[in-house]
């Protein structure tokens, strides 16, 4: 909730019909006095006397608005209910509130209560600012008009409708030191059972197996296989090659419901995980871990879209990688194939011994321009090489991600 009180002067400009009164009250002043026609310049008052004291109640005047939405966080598709409260606190007169796409018009009696309510509907994901309200008003007879600006940080947030992939382990090859969720080789705290010991000193009471003291006539503990966490990373490709708009928002939008899909499931099976965005821009995120790193990267997922051409090789991602990530970290490549170089910056993330896996999402439709049907014919053969040494999922983004991994038996990840 905002609340705002306009309790400053207010800039009062002349409408076109308050200038018109006013060039005639300058035209009967001006005759009066060249004529010296008494009559003139006396029925001319009447005219200051309504500029001035309209003038006045102007200035005695305010405004008080109040804006709520119920909440701001949404998914694509789903509605924020958004409420807007103008208060006239010695005002009268007509009032227009603009914020963002909200436009409304009405007139505001002294001391009267207006309330808007609108249900928002996003279809695009993305942050939409309603952090600028403009308030422009005037008084009953529309001589006089003003505005004002208030500004505060009112950002929503909608997006993209996340897949489940309960069913699918992600994992990299080799772990970390710290504790996760991927069985290890090393004995200590975890959930997967081990072997039977006998009991030390300083081990764990709670680890006693009972059953088991009572049988050796001597107390005997259960060890269990340490559960470790890996790094993770993933190269996220939305680098816009043509002017048109043709399937790169299907892409985009589903790009990055496949990145954020992966990304929830990652961390929170407490493992670490970085991001690296390749657009006009190349934006990347240091590893880490939990609900923190979660919300870093929902906000650059957020503003992925480019609406110029982008020149940033494949090359960067490529080198952020080697460098922050140790080999056998795992890589999900989420791309289109468009750069010619892909072929050769997979093969040398597996010669460095990363564990890789691509995903291609593509969108076809029956009414394919000649340049669309090239650019699936190349995609198809990229895709048949990469997979020699890669594992590649080809996603059709009509259809749900996890639909497309379960074809790929079994999912490595």
């Amino acid at each position: 909730m905002v609340d705002f009180m306009k309790d400053k002067e207010w800039n009062i400009k002349l409408t076109k019909n308050g200038f018109s009164l006013f060039l005639i009250f300058v035209i009967f002043t001006s005759l009066g006095a060249m004529l010296r026609i008494p009559q003139a310049i006396f029925f001319s008052i009447p005219f200051v006397l309504f500029f001035v004291l309209g003038s006045i109640m102007f200035k005695n005047g305010k405004i008080s608005v109040e804006r709520r939405f119920d909440n701001k966080i949404a998914i694509m598709g789903g509605n924020i209910e958004y409420t807007l409260t103008v208060i006239s606190q010695g005002f009268e007169g007509n009032v227009t509130i603009i914020n963002r796409d909200i436009k409304e018009s009405f007139y505001l009696k002294n001391k009267e209560k207006v309330e808007i309510k609108k249900s928002l509907k996003f279809e695009k994901f993305g942050k939409y600012d309603y952090s600028e309200i403009i308030v422009k008003f005037s008084d009953p007879s529309y001589l006089f008009k003003g505005s004002f600006t208030i500004k505060d940080s009112e950002i929503l947030r909608i997006f993209p409708e996340m897949e489940s992939l309960r069913k699918f382990t992600i994992r990299a090859r080799k772990t970390r030191a710290i504790i996760g969720e991927i069985p290890s080789r090393f004995i200590g705290t975890g959930t997967d059972f081990h072997s039977i010991r006998e009991f030390n000193y300083g081990d764990d009471k709670r680890e006693i197996n009972w059953k088991r003291s009572a049988f050796a006539d001597k107390l005997m503990v259960n060890q269990f296989l340490t559960e470790k966490s890996g790094n993770t990373v993933i190269l996220l490709d939305v680098r816009r090659y043509q002017k048109s708009d043709y399937d790169y928002k299907e892409i985009v939008e589903n790009s990055v419901k496949a990145a954020l899909t992966i990304s929830n499931a990652i961390l929170s099976s407490r493992n670490r995980l970085g991001l690296i965005v390749l657009k006009n821009t190349i934006d990347w995120i240091y590893p880490g871990y939990g609900k923190k790193q979660y919300l870093k990267i929902v906000e650059a997922l957020l503003t992925v879209e480019t609406k110029s051409l982008s020149f940033i090789p494949l090359e960067y991602g490529k080198k952020i990688i080697t460098r922050f990530f140790p080999p056998n970290s795992k890589v999900i490549i989420i791309s289109s194939l468009f750069d010619d170089s892909i072929n050769d910056i997979v093969y040398e993330l597996i010669l460095k011994k990363y564990d890789l896996e691509v995903i291609v999402p593509y969108y076809e439709s029956s009414k394919m321009e000649t340049v669309q049907k090239i650019l699936s014919f190349e995609r198809r053969i990229k895709v048949r090489i990469i997979s020699k040494y890669a594992d590649v999922i080809e996603w059709n983004v009509d259809t749900p991600l996890t639909k497309s991994m379960e074809a790929l038996k079994p999912w490595k990840f």
